[in-house]
């Protein structure tokens, strides 16, 4: 490749670069712990899939700038209620637009004033418990690095497979004992069992 080529692509490629605004997305946690943001979670009457709301605000110590957040899959989220389960955080799904309508969104972005709600898809944690209802608000705990590689392992697959994956893991549920409550077919529990084979043996 001649100078002046290697020139014109070393050019372009700046230019290019130039146009991107890089993405500094900051742990939700993390930014709590430090006076950033003000958060509220909440249920919205389910107990899988999009069944958590976030509400996210911007603090005086945040400053000026753009705020991205992100929440880390297999994070904990405690029940204040003690009857009502507590949930593990999946992924943020998307912003809400009002009634059961988001857009879509992988990552938090914090408004310059107000607030923002998010939704979040999660899962209950706590079979023999009642599900957490939309009065059920939530304090944020640590990820679990084996719930998190369950929630990769099951990937694809349906929302009851994925709930019967956590409930495998944290209450060592059998088939029968869940199916008198929370209906699975066969074929959805062979493929929670097996995501969740999957995730442990990855996690010893």
């Amino acid at each position: 490749m001649g100078f002046l080529n290697r020139v014109f692509w070393a050019v372009f490629i700046v230019a290019l670069l130039g146009t991107v605004s890089p993405i500094f997305a900051e742990d939700l946690a993390a930014a709590l712990a430090s006076g950033k943001v003000t958060v509220r979670f909440s249920g919205n009457g389910g107990s899988s899939g999009d069944s958590v709301e976030v509400v996210v605000g911007r603090t005086a110590k945040a400053g000026d700038g753009a705020i991205t957040l992100t929440i880390p899959a297999g994070t904990r989220l405690q029940s204040r209620n003690a009857s009502e389960q507590n949930m593990v955080v999946a992924a943020v799904r998307g912003r809400a637009m009002g009634g059961e309508s988001y857009a879509q969104a992988s990552a938090i972005e914090v408004p310059d004033s107000g607030s923002a709600t998010y939704i979040l898809e999660g899962y209950c944690m706590d079979f023999e418990k009642d599900n957490p209802s939309a009065n059920t608000a939530f304090s944020i705990g640590s990820p679990d690095p084996v719930l998190a590689a369950i929630l990769s392992a099951t990937t694809g697959l349906s929302t009851v497979a994925k709930q019967a994956a956590v409930w495998i893991y944290t209450d060592r549920s059998t088939y029968g004992h869940v199916n008198e409550k929370f209906h699975v077919s066969k074929e959805d529990w062979a493929a929670a069992e097996a995501a969740v084979r999957k995730a442990q043996a990855h996690s010893e």
